[in-house]
């Protein structure tokens, strides 16, 4: 039985600084610019026009806020690939991390990373920064219907042996996006 996250697109921020007020908890979605964090937010609502999505990496270059009965997941613009000016990544490099430092009500984050390759040193930097900031975060091992059940195993142990809460997601398999789901509603719901 499928139960969607009922999500609803509430606004864009360029800007920390412009990003929505408000009370309740977050979670962020951060990865890579072609980690699939759009399509997990239109998989995990079954709506394939929530949040848009393009064959070209980096469609996303806001804060995208979307709320559920419970709080917020905020889809950030991806990292690394994006075909985007050298400015507006400078301007990203500084309002990412205020993000993080300065966010009350942020509980939780996923860095979204694609199965089929190591994770980039963009992955492992936003790492870093949630560690030092004793922020807590999932990985989520994107695109996992693209390798064999032994080459999503050997992906999965050796991320596990590095990180404690690891899962694989595939937008093709219902039974991976409602495990994310159960994690999100668990996520925001305590």
């Amino acid at each position: 039985m499928k139960t969607n996250l009922d999500l609803e697109f509430v606004t864009s921020a360029a800007l920390y600084d412009q990003c929505l007020d408000h009370q309740e908890k977050e979670i962020a979605f951060v990865g890579a610019s072609n980690a699939g964090k759009s399509s997990a937010i239109n998989a995990l609502s079954n709506n394939k026009k929530l949040a848009k999505v393009s064959k070209t990496p980096g469609k996303t270059k806001l804060f995208n806020f979307f709320k559920y009965k419970q709080g917020y997941i905020v889809d950030f613009p991806g990292y690394g690939f994006s075909r985007v000016s050298k400015e507006q990544k400078k301007e990203w490099s500084r309002e990412i991390p205020k993000y993080f430092q300065y966010r009350d009500n942020l509980i939780g984050v996923l860095i979204f990373t694609d199965i089929r390759h190591p994770m980039k040193e963009s992955d492992l930097e936003m790492v870093s920064m949630l560690v030092d900031l004793k922020l807590p975060f999932m990985v989520v091992l994107t695109k996992s219907d693209k390798v064999s059940a032994s080459e999503k195993k050997i992906a999965e142990d050796r991320n596990k042996k590095i990180f404690s809460d690891v899962m694989s997601l595939s937008i093709k398999d219902q039974g991976s996006i409602t495990d994310l789901r159960k994690e999100i509603s668990v996520l925001l719901s305590n």
